[in-house]
């Protein structure tokens, strides 16, 4: 399975607590009126990526958005 993705951010804290791993998925014909990303509207831009390249690259910042269980003595 491939998808067009417009951009990663790897360490995204924005819209809630926590750091998490953003994709921006890209070409969306709704075009809202107040959209943040209106960059990511054309239908023909973006790269293309598998599932398999997105989770490496996501599993490379896995250290830092996976909850660390603290164990108690």
């Amino acid at each position: 399975m491939k998808g067009k993705i417009h951009s990663f951010e790897s360490l995204g804290a924005v819209d809630g607590p926590g750091i998490r791993f953003v994709i921006f998925m890209q070409g969306c014909a709704l075009q809202c009126q107040y959209c943040q990303n209106r960059d990511t509207w054309d239908l023909h831009g973006g790269t293309e990526y598998s599932a398999d390249e997105v989770l490496e690259r996501i599993l490379k910042y896995k250290n830092y958005i996976m909850p660390h269980r603290r164990r108690y003595h």
